[in-house]
């Protein structure tokens, strides 16, 4: 009798375990369906938008998106690589990355601190030829740390670059013309003080590294990150065997131009990727792997940037928002724009790579702040071409900075001095927009249809320009 009962109550038990476990699954089961559903939900709205980008205010030729989202990966691809043979954007299409070849600059760095090869604090001018002497002032020297957060005191670019080729600005910039210049080059400011945004500095921390491994810079990225994250197609020089994979590159026009080329500066915005690999890559960024250690490490923030919610990793743009710490950087060339960042409260993280100059970055943040909805999405109005062609003319802002509105066919431009030239949207006959910079222009017209002079708001500022004789 008591064995029965015994029996009979294990029995009973072991149906209530299972129950139980049934019960778990189900709840499981239900809760990952829920959040497919909503990630789903999202890509479908993210699919809108960069449908909306591409189709309709025509922002760019072809965009290739990557998402992780709970550890999951999928990919969204929105037009054509190259407009002449209709090649469809996938995410094996090659895009140039620009300034996000930083944050892999960084995490090589990190990789040299990991290994115990040097120190973030390490005086730059030791791992340099004896015949360049890099600026110092009150006998502070930059340091690895400073020239991967901005803080180096070296300027955004090196004054006695020739820009031999506007299409190819770095082109002809040589490492003998980095070290003059570096050598005659006087820091305005304490190394560490205040920030300041510089190729330059990562351009020289890229050199310096690639030096200290005694390789050039992309062989010594592809030991350090790129082969242990199995990023196969990520290069710096293209291989013929990757050429038709290449998109084209589109101006702020969407008119084909040409791939830069950074010898001297590469490891600031040399490398050229697909979706695929970049997804390896903020994976990498977001869980554990082979470079966990060194990857931790370029997430530390090191320096405020700009403000108290704003902070610098090694490469890494830290902002503070009401849903967590966003990681990011964006890149532009002449010809490609990129974003890539992560969310690790969300858990969420996306890479757009854009075959056009114009940046993508508002997509990327809406992304991961889960503010998508909120995006406003502009449907061009038809003004006739006669029309437009009263709007050109040239409009002074302030002294010195002159708005010039010019015309091709139905297509309204602008230029800022010194500025690319860049397409602007109708939102009726008198008010133009473009999204890419977040400006908006209202022209005063009189009688005839004839603007007289313009507005253009822009980042919380009103500015009136009188048109010129």
């Amino acid at each position: 009798m008591n064995n029965k009962k015994t029996n009979s109550k294990q029995q009973s038990n072991k149906k209530a375990s299972s129950s139980a476990i049934i019960v778990v699954l189900i709840t499981l089961m239900i809760a990952i369906a829920s959040g497919n559903s909503q990630a789903t939900a999202a890509n479908a709205e993210l699919e809108k938008v960069l449908k909306h980008k591409v189709e309709t205010e025509k922002q760019s030729v072809g965009i290739a998106v990557a998402i992780i989202e709970n550890g999951q990966v999928s990919f969204i691809n929105v037009g054509v690589a190259n407009k002449e043979t209709a090649q469809e954007i996938d995410q094996n299409i090659l895009f140039e990355i620009g300034s996000v070849s930083k944050v892999m600059t960084s995490t090589a760095l990190a990789t040299f601190v990991d290994e115990g090869k040097l120190k973030l604090s390490d005086p730059v001018q030791n791992y340099l030829p004896k015949s360049v002497r890099l600026p110092m002032k009150n006998d502070k020297a930059i340091t690895f740390e400073s020239l991967a957060n901005h803080r180096s005191g070296l300027p955004r670019l090196p004054s006695n670059m020739p820009f031999g080729d506007p299409l190819n600005p770095y082109v002809d910039y040589t490492t003998e013309m980095m070290y003059e210049f570096l050598n005659q080059y006087t820091l305005p400011r304490e190394v560490g003080e205040s920030p300041e945004y510089s190729n330059l500095a990562v351009g020289l921390l890229g050199h310096t590294l690639a030096k200290i491994d005694n390789m050039n810079y992309e062989q010594m990225l592809m030991q350090r990150v790129l082969k242990p994250l199995k990023m196969n197609d990520t290069f710096v020089d293209v291989p013929k065997s990757a050429l038709t994979r290449r998109s084209k590159g589109h101006n702020g026009n969407l008119e084909s131009t040409d791939y830069w080329q950074l010898p001297a500066m590469a490891g600031a915005g040399a490398v050229v990727s697909d979706a695929s690999d970049m997804a390896l890559y903020l994976k990498a960024n977001m869980q554990q792997n082979e470079l966990a250690s060194a990857i931790k490490l370029s997430h530390q923030p090191t320096a405020e940037f700009g403000n108290s919610h704003t902070k610098v990793g090694l490469g890494w743009i830290i902002q503070g928002t009401a849903d967590g710490d966003v990681y990011m950087h964006n890149g532009q060339t002449g010809g490609f724009a990129s974003f890539i960042g992560f969310n690790p409260t969300l858990h969420k993280g996306i890479v757009i790579l854009s075959n056009t100059s114009i940046l993508m970055d508002e997509i990327g943040y809406s992304y991961l702040t889960n503010s998508l909805a909120s995006l406003k999405l502009t449907t061009p109005v038809k003004v006739a071409e006669e029309k437009l062609a009263k709007l050109i003319g040239r409009y002074e802002l302030v002294p010195g900075f002159i708005l010039s509105i010019t015309h091709d066919e139905d297509k309204l431009f602008v230029q800022g001095t010194g500025q690319p030239k860049l397409p602007l949207i109708a939102n009726s006959i008198y008010e133009f927009v473009n999204n890419a910079v977040k400006a908006r222009i209202e022209f005063e017209l009189d009688a005839d249809g004839i603007a007289t002079s313009l507005t253009m708001y822009q980042g919380g500022q009103t500015l009136l320009g009188k048109k010129l004789k």
